[in-house]
């Protein structure tokens, strides 16, 4: 009967040391907190050898990177109001056929920057407030710019784009404390009210431009966003 003694009280005494860690998370939502976090992510990719409908790939590099940071201050119990800004880079680089089979290079380098003043509902699912739901409502402005190389036949040609990107949306998720401060937050991009301006510059061409706007309230299982947040 010992052993079986102590394994129960070992049991126990974890047991107890859990609850002691996420207990009374809530009061890391209340009032005057703090939160701080981001996420980052990367794309890399090289293929070749691909018949396309438009063109054959002979070699495609792909180099992709995001870095999203947020931060925001408790106005009242479980609602945050805040600010995220976003830096992302993209590299592509190929040697292709076209369909009149002649060979060509093609090089894109391209940067974004964003920023986006949010408020931030935390609904808790449990007592202690580790499980939360997530309401996010966002004001977003995003401005882009790339430049394209192709040369084909010994010719340069270079593509200057340039967009700007508003959007009016909302962001649901869920959050889970992992330790007693420190939150993993999932979110799904959700559509609002987006505008979207496109002005490019090509070598030899008049200048054109593109406007779009739309209303779009489709969930999109396919952007799921995963951060880190520290709650001060």
């Amino acid at each position: 009967m010992t052993p079986f003694f102590i394994k129960a009280q070992d049991s126990v005494r974890r047991a107890d040391n859990s609850e002691i860690i996420f207990d009374n998370l809530n009061s890391y939502t209340r009032k005057g907190r703090w939160m701080a976090g981001g996420m980052l992510s990367m794309h890399i990719k090289n293929s070749g050898e691909i018949s396309q409908l438009i063109r054959y790939v002979q070699e495609d590099q792909i180099n992709d990177f995001t870095l999203k940071l947020d931060g925001a201050y408790a106005f009242r119990d479980y609602n945050f109001a805040g600010m995220g800004i976003l830096y992302g880079e993209s590299r592509k680089s190929g040697i292709y056929e076209n369909s009149d089979g002649e060979m060509y290079n093609e090089d894109f380098y391209g940067n974004s920057f964003s920023f986006r003043p949010f408020l931030k509902n935390l609904t808790p699912l449990d007592k202690n407030g580790r499980f939360n739901i997530v309401t996010q409502i966002e004001l977003w402005y995003q401005y882009d710019q790339g430049i394209t190389q192709t040369i084909l036949n010994e010719y340069v040609t270079r593509k200057y784009s340039t967009g700007h990107t508003g959007l009016i949306g909302l962001r649901p998720g869920i959050n889970v404390f992992v330790i007693r401060n420190v939150a993993v937050e999932t979110t799904l991009n959700v559509a609002g009210v987006k505008y979207s301006y496109e002005k490019s510059e090509v070598t030899d061409m008049p200048d054109a431009w593109r406007e779009t706007a739309a209303i779009d309230f489709k969930i999109d299982i396919l952007q799921l966003n995963i951060g880190i947040f520290v709650y001060l």
